[in-house]
């Protein structure tokens, strides 16, 4: 009855965490959104970029061909100043984009922070990349720069050998946190590790300071590699932020502030479009354990076999194996399916994943259970014949 009713319970936590992750942004009333016909309003000309479409509903087209071997274009968002929570929402796709010898070099859309505070220093964060004929769906998600405000700047590259690279919708929204999840994200927490105690003291008799441990083991997994889990972006759950009413832009500015212009910036001249060159390699901005396994493909399976291994053999020796086990086959699935619910989607890959996952958790647990015929060896050999 105990288990079923923690089962109960988890299904309400689940409900509640969707509704609030859903409902963790609105639009800040200080800035307007900015669209792609706004881009267009602003943009000057750059080789290999052309604009598509009506003036409301218009797509920019990256093309490389023998004349255009690198084509990049650069454009500032107006008005924007200052943002710490950027949503984006966005449709890209490639048409006979082939890709160059490194694996970066194919069609890219960046964001470029730049220091507030007027430093040189700028970082770059990819957001969406494409090659062959791929067509992204419409996306949701919010990009963070590492500093608590920066100005971004939109950056397309397209660095295959041949093909295009084409942006269909773009819409930029300056956000910031409710309340409301700034409060409930910590309530949120103590429900899950309710749960948790619960879950665990409904297999295993053991005292409140044992149960309290592992329940913080097990919430400390689902924040770093569940939820929010470790991307530095933040994306939806299956479906768009709620981000309250729409604001409208009751004027735009006239100028845009680019780098490259049709006109000498002193003489009023005209001169000839500027060719932008590319960025090049982008270290990618994300945590600890997305870096190793960056920097060990190879090994991906073995970190995979030691996410689930470690803290499965820490909480078995904390509250007994049938806890844990369960427990890790519990966080093993949250892992994989908040990756499909955020858009990372699943396939094989992810399979192999569980698998090693079933790997770790079943290494731990035959860990533990020599660990205490080891224990119960030594006590019967001490205790007196």
């Amino acid at each position: 009855m105990r288990r079923l009713t923690s089962l109960g319970f988890i299904l309400i936590l689940l409900i509640v965490t969707y509704v609030i992750w859903q409902h963790r942004f609105e639009r800040s009333p200080e800035f307007a959104p900015v669209t792609l016909a706004d881009l267009r309003k602003l943009a000057v000309p750059t080789p290999g970029v052309e604009w598509l479409g009506s003036e409301s509903k218009p797509k920019l087209r990256l093309r490389v061909d023998p004349e255009h071997p690198r084509t990049v274009a650069r454009m500032d968002l107006p008005a924007l100043k200052g943002v710490g929570l950027l949503h984006l929402r966005f449709q890209v796709s490639a048409t006979d984009l082939r890709p160059g010898r490194e694996i970066w070099e194919d069609g890219r859309c960046i964001i470029e922070w730049h220091s507030s505070a007027g430093s040189s220093q700028w970082e770059n964060e990819p957001f969406c990349s494409v090659r062959s004929n791929q067509v992204t769906q419409s996306t949701d998600l919010v990009l963070r720069p590492d500093q608590a405000s920066a100005i971004p700047v939109l950056r397309l590259e397209n660095l295959g050998t041949h093909g295009d690279l084409e942006l269909s919708s773009f819409e930029a929204t300056v956000l910031k946190e409710r309340p409301l999840w700034k409060t409930s994200r910590w309530l949120l927490i103590a429900g899950w590790f309710a749960w948790a105690m619960s879950w665990i003291r409904s297999m295993a008799q053991v005292s409140l300071l044992r149960s309290s441990s592992a329940a913080a083991i097990v919430i400390m997994m689902g924040i770093y590699f569940v939820i929010p889990g470790p991307w530095q972006d933040v994306r939806s759950l299956g479906g768009p932020f709620q981000l309250g009413n729409e604001i409208k832009a009751s004027q735009m500015p006239v100028h845009p502030i680019a780098i490259d212009s049709e006109h000498h910036p002193e003489t009023g001249a005209a001169v000839a479009p500027a060719r932008i060159e590319s960025v090049g390699k982008v270290k990618p901005s994300i945590g600890l354990v997305l870096k190793l396994k960056l920097f060990a493909q190879s090994a991906k399976s073995l970190l995979h076999i030691l996410l689930l291994l470690v803290p499965t053999l820490m909480i078995a020796c904390l509250v007994g194996a049938y806890p844990a086990g369960s427990l890790a086959i519990i966080l093993s699935l949250a892992i994989e399916a908040a990756q499909a619910a955020f858009g990372f989607g699943f396939d094989r890959a992810d399979v192999i994943d569980l698998g090693c996952d079933a790997i770790g958790i079943t290494i731990a647990l035959w860990i533990y259970h020599l660990f205490r015929q080891y224990r119960f060896w030594r006590h019967h050999r001490r205790s007196p014949a």
